[in-house]
Protein backbone atom coordinates (compact mmCIF):
# COMPACT_ATOMS: atom_id res chain seq x y z
CA UNK A 1 0.00 0.00 0.00
CA UNK A 2 1.34 3.28 -0.62
CA UNK A 3 1.77 6.11 1.66
CA UNK A 4 -1.10 8.21 0.44
CA UNK A 5 -3.79 5.36 0.48
CA UNK A 6 -2.43 4.39 4.08
CA UNK A 7 -3.05 8.25 4.65
CA UNK A 8 -6.63 8.18 3.80
CA UNK A 9 -7.23 4.84 5.82
CA UNK A 10 -5.92 6.52 8.50
CA UNK A 11 -7.57 9.60 7.87
CA UNK A 12 -11.40 7.98 7.70
CA UNK A 13 -10.73 5.77 10.62
CA UNK A 14 -9.26 8.60 12.93
CA UNK A 15 -12.86 10.19 13.62
CA UNK A 16 -13.00 6.48 15.42
CA UNK A 17 -9.85 6.01 17.49
CA UNK A 18 -10.07 9.65 18.50
CA UNK A 19 -13.52 8.34 20.26
CA UNK A 20 -12.79 5.19 21.64
CA UNK A 21 -9.02 6.15 23.11
CA UNK A 22 -9.72 9.38 25.17
CA UNK A 23 -7.19 9.72 27.47
CA UNK A 24 -4.03 8.98 24.67
CA UNK A 25 -6.01 11.23 22.32
CA UNK A 26 -5.66 14.51 25.52
CA UNK A 27 -1.89 14.57 24.06
CA UNK A 28 -2.80 15.21 20.33
CA UNK A 29 -3.53 18.16 19.16
CA UNK A 30 -7.62 16.90 18.17
CA UNK A 31 -8.47 20.62 16.48
CA UNK A 32 -5.96 19.68 13.65
CA UNK A 33 -8.29 16.80 12.24
CA UNK A 34 -10.31 17.59 9.96
CA UNK A 35 -13.89 18.96 10.53
CA UNK A 36 -15.88 17.66 7.81
CA UNK A 37 -16.53 15.46 5.29
CA UNK A 38 -16.91 16.47 1.67
CA UNK A 39 -18.10 15.48 -2.01
CA UNK A 40 -14.15 16.24 -2.49
CA UNK A 41 -13.06 13.89 0.33
CA UNK A 42 -16.11 11.10 -1.07
CA UNK A 43 -14.17 10.45 -4.65
CA UNK A 44 -10.80 10.73 -2.97
CA UNK A 45 -11.36 8.24 -0.84
CA UNK A 46 -12.94 5.88 -3.47
CA UNK A 47 -10.34 6.44 -6.10
CA UNK A 48 -7.25 5.68 -3.05
CA UNK A 49 -8.69 2.65 -1.05
CA UNK A 50 -8.34 -0.87 -3.07
CA UNK A 51 -11.77 -2.25 -3.86
CA UNK A 52 -13.70 0.68 -3.06
CA UNK A 53 -16.85 1.12 -5.75
CA UNK A 54 -18.55 4.72 -5.98
CA UNK A 55 -21.86 4.71 -7.59
CA UNK A 56 -23.67 8.07 -8.38
CA UNK A 57 -26.58 9.29 -10.60
CA UNK A 58 -26.62 11.18 -13.64
CA UNK A 59 -26.41 14.31 -12.61
CA UNK A 60 -24.01 13.70 -9.23
CA UNK A 61 -26.14 14.59 -6.39
CA UNK A 62 -26.68 11.03 -5.37
CA UNK A 63 -24.21 8.59 -4.36
CA UNK A 64 -23.02 5.05 -2.67
CA UNK A 65 -19.47 4.38 -1.81
CA UNK A 66 -18.70 0.43 -0.56
CA UNK A 67 -15.34 -0.91 -0.33
CA UNK A 68 -14.83 -4.23 1.34
CA UNK A 69 -11.44 -4.84 1.37
CA UNK A 70 -8.63 -7.05 3.63
CA UNK A 71 -4.98 -4.97 4.08
CA UNK A 72 -2.25 -6.81 5.22
CA UNK A 73 1.01 -7.15 6.55
CA UNK A 74 0.66 -3.04 7.03
CA UNK A 75 4.00 -0.93 8.57
CA UNK A 76 4.93 2.41 9.42
CA UNK A 77 6.72 4.28 12.77
CA UNK A 78 6.74 8.10 13.68
CA UNK A 79 9.60 7.36 15.76
CA UNK A 80 11.63 4.50 17.61
CA UNK A 81 8.58 4.61 20.12
CA UNK A 82 6.01 4.83 17.59
CA UNK A 83 5.30 1.96 15.06
CA UNK A 84 3.70 -1.06 14.07
CA UNK A 85 4.04 -3.76 11.75
CA UNK A 86 2.24 -7.01 10.02
CA UNK A 87 -1.20 -5.37 10.86
CA UNK A 88 -4.00 -7.13 9.16
CA UNK A 89 -7.65 -4.79 8.84
CA UNK A 90 -10.69 -6.39 7.71
CA UNK A 91 -12.59 -2.64 6.46
CA UNK A 92 -16.25 -3.21 5.32
CA UNK A 93 -17.36 0.83 4.32
CA UNK A 94 -20.96 1.66 3.06
CA UNK A 95 -21.69 5.22 2.49
CA UNK A 96 -24.93 6.64 0.90
CA UNK A 97 -25.88 9.83 0.51
CA UNK A 98 -26.75 13.00 -1.81
CA UNK A 99 -24.80 16.54 -2.16
CA UNK A 100 -26.56 20.04 -1.74
CA UNK A 101 -25.86 23.62 -1.63
CA UNK A 102 -25.45 23.09 2.26
CA UNK A 103 -22.85 20.41 2.24
CA UNK A 104 -23.12 16.59 2.17
CA UNK A 105 -25.96 14.36 3.80
CA UNK A 106 -26.08 10.79 4.25
CA UNK A 107 -25.73 7.39 6.00
CA UNK A 108 -23.37 4.68 6.56
CA UNK A 109 -22.42 1.51 8.60
CA UNK A 110 -18.50 0.81 9.36
CA UNK A 111 -16.77 -2.82 10.50
CA UNK A 112 -13.37 -2.94 10.97
CA UNK A 113 -11.39 -5.77 12.35
CA UNK A 114 -7.53 -6.45 12.90
CA UNK A 115 -6.57 -10.37 13.10
CA UNK A 116 -3.25 -9.95 13.84
CA UNK A 117 -0.36 -7.96 13.78
CA UNK A 118 2.32 -5.74 16.78
CA UNK A 119 1.97 -2.22 17.71
CA UNK A 120 4.39 -0.37 19.86
CA UNK A 121 3.33 3.13 21.16
CA UNK A 122 6.14 2.81 24.13
CA UNK A 123 5.79 2.06 26.80
CA UNK A 124 3.03 -0.63 25.30
CA UNK A 125 3.77 -3.22 23.11
CA UNK A 126 0.27 -4.96 22.18
CA UNK A 127 0.08 -8.61 19.90
CA UNK A 128 -2.68 -7.65 17.91
CA UNK A 129 -3.54 -11.48 17.43
CA UNK A 130 -3.96 -12.28 21.28
CA UNK A 131 -6.13 -9.16 21.46
CA UNK A 132 -8.39 -10.09 18.52
CA UNK A 133 -11.51 -7.42 18.46
CA UNK A 134 -13.57 -5.30 16.00
CA UNK A 135 -15.40 -2.38 15.76
CA UNK A 136 -18.91 -1.88 13.89
CA UNK A 137 -19.69 1.45 14.16
CA UNK A 138 -23.02 3.02 12.03
CA UNK A 139 -24.47 6.66 11.69
CA UNK A 140 -25.08 9.81 9.15
CA UNK A 141 -23.59 12.60 7.88
CA UNK A 142 -25.13 15.49 8.51
CA UNK A 143 -23.93 18.70 6.19
CA UNK A 144 -20.53 17.42 6.21
CA UNK A 145 -20.44 16.96 9.88
CA UNK A 146 -19.96 13.06 10.85
CA UNK A 147 -22.20 11.68 13.35
CA UNK A 148 -22.00 8.16 15.09
CA UNK A 149 -25.45 6.89 16.22
CA UNK A 150 -23.92 3.47 17.28
CA UNK A 151 -20.42 2.51 18.01
CA UNK A 152 -19.17 -0.80 19.69
CA UNK A 153 -15.56 -1.89 20.07
CA UNK A 154 -15.10 -5.87 21.35
CA UNK A 155 -11.83 -6.82 22.15
CA UNK A 156 -9.79 -7.06 25.14
CA UNK A 157 -12.59 -4.95 26.73
CA UNK A 158 -16.04 -3.49 25.45
CA UNK A 159 -16.86 -0.27 24.25
CA UNK A 160 -20.76 0.90 23.33
CA UNK A 161 -21.62 4.55 22.31
CA UNK A 162 -24.50 6.41 20.82
CA UNK A 163 -24.89 9.99 19.76
CA UNK A 164 -21.53 11.25 19.13
CA UNK A 165 -20.26 14.16 16.34
CA UNK A 166 -16.60 13.83 15.24
CA UNK A 167 -14.11 15.56 15.15
CA UNK A 168 -13.88 18.42 17.14
CA UNK A 169 -14.83 21.88 15.79
CA UNK A 170 -12.10 24.11 14.51
CA UNK A 171 -12.70 26.30 17.53
CA UNK A 172 -13.08 23.66 20.39
CA UNK A 173 -9.91 23.22 22.10
CA UNK A 174 -8.63 19.14 23.04
CA UNK A 175 -9.75 19.60 26.05
CA UNK A 176 -13.38 20.65 25.27
CA UNK A 177 -13.78 18.16 22.48
CA UNK A 178 -12.96 15.00 24.76
CA UNK A 179 -15.43 16.62 27.72
CA UNK A 180 -17.74 16.75 24.82
CA UNK A 181 -17.37 13.01 23.99
CA UNK A 182 -17.41 11.72 27.43
CA UNK A 183 -21.17 13.19 27.87
CA UNK A 184 -22.10 11.51 25.32
CA UNK A 185 -24.15 7.90 25.70
CA UNK A 186 -21.41 5.61 26.35
CA UNK A 187 -20.73 2.47 28.51
CA UNK A 188 -17.35 0.39 28.97
CA UNK A 189 -16.74 -2.78 30.52
CA UNK A 190 -13.71 -4.85 31.26
CA UNK A 191 -12.66 -8.06 32.83
CA UNK A 192 -10.00 -6.83 35.27
CA UNK A 193 -7.53 -9.15 35.00
CA UNK A 194 -7.13 -8.91 31.51
CA UNK A 195 -7.04 -5.01 31.41
CA UNK A 196 -4.22 -5.30 33.82
CA UNK A 197 -2.27 -7.56 32.60
CA UNK A 198 -2.34 -5.60 29.24
CA UNK A 199 -2.54 -2.03 30.15
CA UNK A 200 0.33 -2.17 33.75
CA UNK A 201 1.53 -5.14 33.83
CA UNK A 202 3.52 -6.18 30.87
CA UNK A 203 4.51 -2.76 29.91
CA UNK A 204 5.94 -1.79 33.69
CA UNK A 205 6.91 -5.18 34.88
CA UNK A 206 10.73 -4.08 33.93
CA UNK A 207 10.84 -1.27 35.57
CA UNK A 208 8.78 -1.84 38.55
CA UNK A 209 9.20 -5.43 39.04
CA UNK A 210 6.31 -5.08 42.00
CA UNK A 211 3.35 -5.10 39.32
CA UNK A 212 4.14 -9.04 38.47
CA UNK A 213 3.32 -10.38 41.76
CA UNK A 214 -0.34 -8.41 42.05
CA UNK A 215 -3.20 -9.76 40.33
CA UNK A 216 -6.27 -8.04 40.60
CA UNK A 217 -9.61 -10.25 40.19
CA UNK A 218 -12.90 -9.13 39.09
CA UNK A 219 -14.81 -6.64 36.87
CA UNK A 220 -14.43 -2.41 35.83
CA UNK A 221 -17.23 -0.56 34.38
CA UNK A 222 -17.59 3.14 33.59
CA UNK A 223 -19.77 5.01 31.69
CA UNK A 224 -20.11 8.90 31.06
CA UNK A 225 -24.02 10.93 32.23
CA UNK A 226 -24.26 14.37 31.15
CA UNK A 227 -22.46 16.36 33.73
CA UNK A 228 -19.82 13.24 34.86
CA UNK A 229 -17.91 10.30 34.30
CA UNK A 230 -18.36 7.08 36.65
CA UNK A 231 -16.38 4.40 37.51
CA UNK A 232 -17.54 1.04 39.06
CA UNK A 233 -14.90 -1.40 40.13
CA UNK A 234 -15.87 -5.11 42.28
CA UNK A 235 -12.84 -6.68 43.02
CA UNK A 236 -10.77 -9.02 45.33
CA UNK A 237 -6.77 -8.20 45.12
CA UNK A 238 -4.33 -10.93 44.83
CA UNK A 239 -0.50 -10.72 46.06
CA UNK A 240 1.87 -13.32 45.21
CA UNK A 241 -1.35 -15.73 44.70
CA UNK A 242 -2.27 -14.53 48.35
CA UNK A 243 -5.78 -12.64 49.05
CA UNK A 244 -4.30 -9.58 49.76
CA UNK A 245 -7.85 -7.70 49.63
CA UNK A 246 -11.35 -9.07 49.66
CA UNK A 247 -14.43 -7.09 48.50
CA UNK A 248 -12.74 -4.03 47.24
CA UNK A 249 -15.83 -1.92 45.73
CA UNK A 250 -14.54 1.81 44.16
CA UNK A 251 -16.84 3.86 43.22
CA UNK A 252 -15.87 7.13 41.58
CA UNK A 253 -16.95 9.92 39.63
CA UNK A 254 -14.96 12.67 36.93
CA UNK A 255 -16.79 16.11 36.76
CA UNK A 256 -17.12 17.11 33.22
CA UNK A 257 -17.37 20.76 34.26
CA UNK A 258 -14.18 22.64 35.22
CA UNK A 259 -16.00 24.25 38.66
CA UNK A 260 -17.25 21.32 40.39
CA UNK A 261 -16.03 18.51 42.36
CA UNK A 262 -17.37 14.80 43.22
CA UNK A 263 -16.94 12.90 45.91
CA UNK A 264 -16.67 8.82 45.93
CA UNK A 265 -15.45 6.42 48.43
CA UNK A 266 -13.25 3.15 48.16
CA UNK A 267 -14.31 0.30 50.43
CA UNK A 268 -13.41 -3.06 51.33
CA UNK A 269 -14.20 -6.20 53.51
CA UNK A 270 -11.00 -7.10 54.88
CA UNK A 271 -7.51 -6.27 53.81
CA UNK A 272 -4.88 -8.98 54.43
CA UNK A 273 -0.97 -6.78 54.87
CA UNK A 274 0.47 -10.30 55.22
CA UNK A 275 0.99 -11.44 52.05
CA UNK A 276 3.14 -7.87 51.56
CA UNK A 277 4.83 -8.05 54.33
CA UNK A 278 7.80 -10.26 54.84
CA UNK A 279 7.54 -12.70 57.83
CA UNK A 280 11.65 -13.01 58.00
CA UNK A 281 11.75 -9.44 59.03
CA UNK A 282 8.89 -8.68 60.80
CA UNK A 283 7.37 -10.07 64.22
CA UNK A 284 4.07 -9.80 63.87
CA UNK A 285 3.01 -9.08 60.42
CA UNK A 286 -1.05 -10.04 61.15
CA UNK A 287 -1.09 -7.20 63.83
CA UNK A 288 -0.54 -4.85 60.89
CA UNK A 289 -3.99 -3.58 59.40
CA UNK A 290 -5.67 -0.33 57.80
CA UNK A 291 -7.88 1.41 60.42
CA UNK A 292 -11.55 1.39 58.86
CA UNK A 293 -12.76 -0.46 55.79
CA UNK A 294 -13.43 2.86 53.82
CA UNK A 295 -11.58 5.93 52.11
CA UNK A 296 -12.94 8.63 50.93
CA UNK A 297 -12.13 10.39 47.81
CA UNK A 298 -12.93 13.62 46.38
CA UNK A 299 -12.46 14.50 42.52
CA UNK A 300 -12.06 17.44 40.61
CA UNK A 301 -11.40 18.35 36.41
CA UNK A 302 -7.86 18.96 37.95
CA UNK A 303 -7.16 17.00 40.76
CA UNK A 304 -7.87 13.80 42.94
CA UNK A 305 -7.74 13.48 46.39
CA UNK A 306 -8.19 10.91 49.43
CA UNK A 307 -7.91 10.69 53.09
CA UNK A 308 -7.94 10.23 55.98
CA UNK A 309 -5.97 6.77 56.46
CA UNK A 310 -4.61 5.36 59.11
CA UNK A 311 -2.39 2.02 59.29
CA UNK A 312 -2.26 0.46 62.88
CA UNK A 313 0.57 -1.61 63.36
CA UNK A 314 -0.25 -2.50 66.93
CA UNK A 315 2.89 -1.03 67.86
CA UNK A 316 2.30 2.76 67.00
CA UNK A 317 0.05 4.30 63.75
CA UNK A 318 0.71 6.11 61.21
CA UNK A 319 -1.58 8.70 59.74
CA UNK A 320 -2.31 10.64 56.75
CA UNK A 321 -4.47 13.24 56.52
CA UNK A 322 -4.79 14.02 52.90
CA UNK A 323 -3.26 12.77 49.33
CA UNK A 324 -3.39 15.14 46.31
CA UNK A 325 -2.86 13.88 42.88
CA UNK A 326 -2.81 17.28 40.26
CA UNK A 327 -3.60 15.69 36.92
CA UNK A 328 -1.97 18.58 34.99
CA UNK A 329 1.23 18.18 36.62
CA UNK A 330 1.29 14.35 37.41
CA UNK A 331 2.59 15.32 40.94
CA UNK A 332 1.55 14.20 44.41
CA UNK A 333 0.95 16.09 47.38
CA UNK A 334 1.00 14.83 50.73
CA UNK A 335 -0.60 16.99 54.20
CA UNK A 336 -0.13 16.11 57.61
CA UNK A 337 1.62 12.42 57.76
CA UNK A 338 1.99 12.02 61.77
CA UNK A 339 3.91 8.89 63.07
CA UNK A 340 2.89 8.31 66.52
CA UNK A 341 4.57 5.83 69.62
CA UNK A 342 5.62 3.80 66.80
CA UNK A 343 8.00 1.06 68.29
CA UNK A 344 10.76 -0.52 65.92
CA UNK A 345 11.57 -2.88 68.20
CA UNK A 346 8.68 -4.84 68.74
CA UNK A 347 7.98 -4.63 65.02
CA UNK A 348 11.71 -5.76 63.78
CA UNK A 349 13.08 -9.35 64.39
CA UNK A 350 16.60 -7.24 63.76
CA UNK A 351 16.21 -4.48 66.01
CA UNK A 352 17.47 -5.74 69.75
CA UNK A 353 17.24 -2.47 71.87
CA UNK A 354 14.38 -0.06 72.39
CA UNK A 355 13.16 1.96 69.21
CA UNK A 356 10.21 4.48 69.32
CA UNK A 357 9.70 7.10 67.10
CA UNK A 358 6.90 9.71 66.53
CA UNK A 359 6.53 12.71 64.45
CA UNK A 360 4.70 15.15 61.73
CA UNK A 361 5.35 15.67 58.59
CA UNK A 362 2.75 18.63 57.44
CA UNK A 363 3.47 18.73 53.93
CA UNK A 364 5.06 16.78 50.74
CA UNK A 365 5.58 17.60 47.91
CA UNK A 366 7.51 17.15 44.10
CA UNK A 367 10.55 18.66 43.19
CA UNK A 368 11.48 16.99 40.13
CA UNK A 369 11.33 13.07 40.69
CA UNK A 370 11.86 13.75 44.55
CA UNK A 371 9.42 13.96 47.31
CA UNK A 372 10.67 16.71 49.51
CA UNK A 373 8.81 16.43 52.78
CA UNK A 374 8.66 19.35 55.87
CA UNK A 375 9.13 18.75 59.28
CA UNK A 376 11.09 16.08 61.07
CA UNK A 377 10.82 13.03 62.62
CA UNK A 378 11.87 11.99 66.46
CA UNK A 379 13.77 8.68 67.26
CA UNK A 380 14.39 7.93 70.94
CA UNK A 381 16.77 5.23 71.22
CA UNK A 382 19.72 4.58 73.76
CA UNK A 383 18.90 7.26 75.86
CA UNK A 384 19.11 9.24 73.37
CA UNK A 385 17.53 11.28 70.55
CA UNK A 386 18.16 11.20 67.03
CA UNK A 387 16.48 14.19 64.76
CA UNK A 388 15.88 13.62 61.29
CA UNK A 389 14.99 15.88 58.45
CA UNK A 390 14.80 17.21 54.52
CA UNK A 391 13.81 13.71 54.10
CA UNK A 392 13.08 12.69 50.52
CA UNK A 393 11.99 9.64 48.75
CA UNK A 394 12.31 8.96 45.05
CA UNK A 395 9.10 6.47 44.67
CA UNK A 396 8.87 5.98 41.29
CA UNK A 397 12.41 5.12 40.51
CA UNK A 398 13.73 1.78 39.14
CA UNK A 399 15.75 1.06 42.69
CA UNK A 400 13.98 3.27 45.72
CA UNK A 401 15.87 5.94 46.62
CA UNK A 402 15.88 7.96 49.74
CA UNK A 403 17.50 10.75 51.55
CA UNK A 404 17.62 12.71 54.93
CA UNK A 405 19.61 14.70 57.03
CA UNK A 406 20.46 13.28 60.37
CA UNK A 407 21.69 14.52 64.03
CA UNK A 408 21.96 12.64 67.42
CA UNK A 409 23.12 13.25 70.85
CA UNK A 410 23.21 11.64 74.24
CA UNK A 411 23.29 8.52 72.56
CA UNK A 412 24.60 5.61 75.62
CA UNK A 413 26.82 3.56 74.02
CA UNK A 414 26.40 0.27 76.43
CA UNK A 415 23.22 0.30 75.34
CA UNK A 416 23.79 0.76 71.92
CA UNK A 417 26.51 -2.03 71.83
CA UNK A 418 25.49 -4.72 74.58
CA UNK A 419 23.36 -6.58 72.63
CA UNK A 420 25.02 -6.98 69.38
CA UNK A 421 28.82 -8.67 68.58
CA UNK A 422 30.64 -5.56 67.93
CA UNK A 423 31.71 -5.43 71.68
CA UNK A 424 30.79 -3.42 74.59
CA UNK A 425 31.56 0.45 74.87
CA UNK A 426 30.31 2.43 77.51
CA UNK A 427 30.47 6.06 77.51
CA UNK A 428 27.72 8.63 75.31
CA UNK A 429 28.43 10.11 71.30
CA UNK A 430 26.83 12.76 69.96
CA UNK A 431 27.19 13.57 65.66
CA UNK A 432 24.97 14.36 62.94
CA UNK A 433 24.74 12.61 59.10
CA UNK A 434 24.59 15.00 56.00
CA UNK A 435 23.11 14.06 52.93
CA UNK A 436 22.68 10.90 53.48
CA UNK A 437 21.35 8.83 50.05
CA UNK A 438 20.24 5.13 50.53
CA UNK A 439 19.37 3.29 47.07
CA UNK A 440 18.14 -0.37 47.27
CA UNK A 441 18.72 -0.91 50.89
CA UNK A 442 22.89 0.25 50.23
CA UNK A 443 24.02 3.26 51.12
CA UNK A 444 24.69 5.52 48.29
CA UNK A 445 26.14 8.95 49.76
CA UNK A 446 27.06 9.90 53.73
CA UNK A 447 28.88 12.34 55.25
CA UNK A 448 28.95 10.88 58.99
CA UNK A 449 30.41 12.42 62.15
CA UNK A 450 30.82 10.56 65.53
CA UNK A 451 32.51 12.48 68.26
CA UNK A 452 32.15 11.82 72.35
CA UNK A 453 29.18 13.75 74.17
CA UNK A 454 31.04 15.52 77.31
CA UNK A 455 27.50 16.77 78.57
CA UNK A 456 26.68 12.94 79.56
CA UNK A 457 28.90 11.79 82.81
CA UNK A 458 29.46 8.20 82.27
CA UNK A 459 32.18 5.94 82.03
CA UNK A 460 33.93 5.52 79.16
CA UNK A 461 35.68 2.08 78.48
CA UNK A 462 36.15 -0.16 75.43
CA UNK A 463 35.78 -4.21 75.50
CA UNK A 464 38.84 -5.58 73.28
CA UNK A 465 36.40 -6.88 70.87
CA UNK A 466 35.33 -3.46 70.50
CA UNK A 467 38.84 -2.73 69.85
CA UNK A 468 39.87 -4.89 67.52
CA UNK A 469 36.25 -3.92 65.06
CA UNK A 470 37.57 -0.69 65.67
CA UNK A 471 41.05 -1.24 64.60
CA UNK A 472 39.87 -3.46 61.08
CA UNK A 473 37.87 -0.36 60.03
CA UNK A 474 41.12 1.95 60.58
CA UNK A 475 42.55 -0.27 57.98
CA UNK A 476 44.91 -2.83 60.69
CA UNK A 477 44.45 -6.78 61.41
CA UNK A 478 42.35 -6.23 63.97
CA UNK A 479 44.61 -7.73 67.06
CA UNK A 480 45.77 -6.52 70.39
CA UNK A 481 49.07 -7.02 71.91
CA UNK A 482 49.94 -9.59 74.23
CA UNK A 483 50.06 -7.29 77.57
CA UNK A 484 46.22 -5.79 75.96
CA UNK A 485 45.17 -9.23 76.13
CA UNK A 486 45.47 -9.37 79.69
CA UNK A 487 42.43 -7.25 80.18
CA UNK A 488 38.85 -7.49 79.06
CA UNK A 489 38.52 -3.54 78.71
CA UNK A 490 40.06 -0.01 78.81
CA UNK A 491 39.35 3.27 79.65
CA UNK A 492 39.98 6.01 76.79
CA UNK A 493 39.29 10.14 76.74
CA UNK A 494 37.43 10.65 74.06
CA UNK A 495 35.95 9.01 70.36
CA UNK A 496 36.06 11.11 67.20
CA UNK A 497 35.52 9.32 63.89
CA UNK A 498 34.54 11.12 60.36
CA UNK A 499 33.61 9.20 57.45
CA UNK A 500 32.29 9.86 53.86
CA UNK A 501 31.46 8.12 50.94
CA UNK A 502 30.76 9.59 47.57
CA UNK A 503 30.42 7.87 44.12
CA UNK A 504 31.73 4.47 45.66
CA UNK A 505 34.85 6.25 47.54
CA UNK A 506 35.18 5.46 51.00
CA UNK A 507 37.00 7.94 53.32
CA UNK A 508 38.06 7.54 57.11
CA UNK A 509 39.51 10.09 59.43
CA UNK A 510 40.17 9.99 63.36
CA UNK A 511 39.17 13.61 64.42
CA UNK A 512 42.28 13.64 66.94
CA UNK A 513 45.72 13.91 65.28
CA UNK A 514 49.22 13.55 66.72
CA UNK A 515 52.29 13.54 64.36
CA UNK A 516 51.38 11.55 61.60
CA UNK A 517 49.11 9.63 63.81
CA UNK A 518 45.02 9.83 63.33
CA UNK A 519 43.36 8.69 66.14
CA UNK A 520 39.83 6.97 66.42
CA UNK A 521 39.75 6.14 69.78
CA UNK A 522 42.40 8.59 71.92
CA UNK A 523 43.40 7.25 75.40
CA UNK A 524 43.14 9.50 79.20
CA UNK A 525 46.14 11.59 80.27
CA UNK A 526 47.27 8.41 82.73
CA UNK A 527 46.42 5.96 80.46
CA UNK A 528 43.87 3.55 78.26
CA UNK A 529 43.78 2.93 74.77
CA UNK A 530 44.29 4.64 71.34
CA UNK A 531 42.74 3.13 68.20
CA UNK A 532 44.94 4.47 65.01
CA UNK A 533 43.32 4.98 61.51
CA UNK A 534 46.10 2.98 59.77
CA UNK A 535 45.01 4.67 56.59
CA UNK A 536 44.68 8.12 56.98
CA UNK A 537 45.40 9.50 53.55
CA UNK A 538 44.17 6.67 51.26
CA UNK A 539 40.96 6.34 50.22
CA UNK A 540 39.09 2.93 49.47
CA UNK A 541 36.00 1.38 47.26
CA UNK A 542 32.92 0.93 49.31
CA UNK A 543 33.00 -2.46 48.60
CA UNK A 544 36.46 -2.75 50.45
CA UNK A 545 34.87 -1.35 53.25
CA UNK A 546 32.58 -3.92 53.53
CA UNK A 547 35.14 -6.39 53.20
CA UNK A 548 36.59 -4.94 56.31
CA UNK A 549 33.15 -4.83 57.82
CA UNK A 550 33.21 -8.91 57.18
CA UNK A 551 36.70 -9.54 58.69
CA UNK A 552 35.23 -7.92 62.05
CA UNK A 553 36.18 -10.84 64.80
CA UNK A 554 38.97 -11.68 63.03
CA UNK A 555 42.87 -11.16 63.98
CA UNK A 556 46.14 -10.68 62.15
CA UNK A 557 48.62 -7.50 63.06
CA UNK A 558 48.09 -4.95 66.48
CA UNK A 559 47.07 -1.56 65.36
CA UNK A 560 46.61 -0.61 69.06
CA UNK A 561 48.48 1.40 71.47
CA UNK A 562 47.79 0.01 74.84
CA UNK A 563 50.04 2.42 78.05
Amino acid sequence: MTPSRLSFLILLLGFYVATVQTVPALSYPLDSLPISLSEHNIHQIARTLPGASLETDPDGKRFRMKCKVMLRDLAGSKDADHAFEGLDLFLNLDMRGQTNERGLNGIWKLKVAWPKGQFLFFPWFFDMSQIKGSLTANGKINHNKLFIDYMKIYGPFSLEAQGIRVPCDAKESGRDCIFRLLKSKWKFKAVLNRLYNLLVKEAFSDVHPFVTKLEPKGRMRAWGEKTRVALDVDANIFFKGSLMLNGLEVRLFYPLSSKSCENGQIRWRDIFLGPIIPKEIFKSPSNIRIAGKELPVTICSDRASFGPLTLDTGNGTITLNEASFLFSRGTLTLKGLGIKDLKIHQLFKAVPISVDVSGYLPDAHFQGDRLVFKGQITVRIAGGTVTIKNIWIEPYAPIFRWGADIKFKHIDLKKLTEKTSFGLVTGAIKGRIKGLVMSGGQPEQFDLLIKTDESVKAPKKISIKAIENLSILGGGGGSVSFLGQLFKEFSYSKIGISCKLKNDVFELHGLYKSGNKEYLVKRGFFGGVNVINMNPNGRISFRDMLDRLKRIGESSQSEVEVK
